[in-house]
């Protein structure tokens, strides 16, 4: 069970580190789309909106993850009782 748990949790951590990326990409992306509506510009550059719901799902898929492979019991060691 323990090397389980570390696995998820290593995926997870992953994942947020995907997450966190993404998000940093999706913040220069509404940036430069609002820079483009501000200078009422004609062509307008794609929707954010996509890539916004990715990384939010990426995000709670990672944060789910990592709490899980926290809370995964260790494996204990028996305790043998006298007969």
């Amino acid at each position: 069970m323990q090397i389980l748990s570390r696995l998820i949790v290593t995926f997870g951590i992953i994942i947020l580190i995907a997450a966190a990326l993404l998000l940093g990409k999706d913040v220069i992306d509404i940036n430069q789309l609002h820079a483009v509506a501000y200078a009422n510009k004609s062509n307008e550059g794609p929707s954010p909106v996509n890539n916004v719901m990715i990384t939010a799902g990426l995000a709670a898929l990672g944060g789910l993850l990592t709490g899980l492979g926290v809370t995964l019991p260790a494996r204990r060691p028996r305790v043998r009782t006298p007969h």
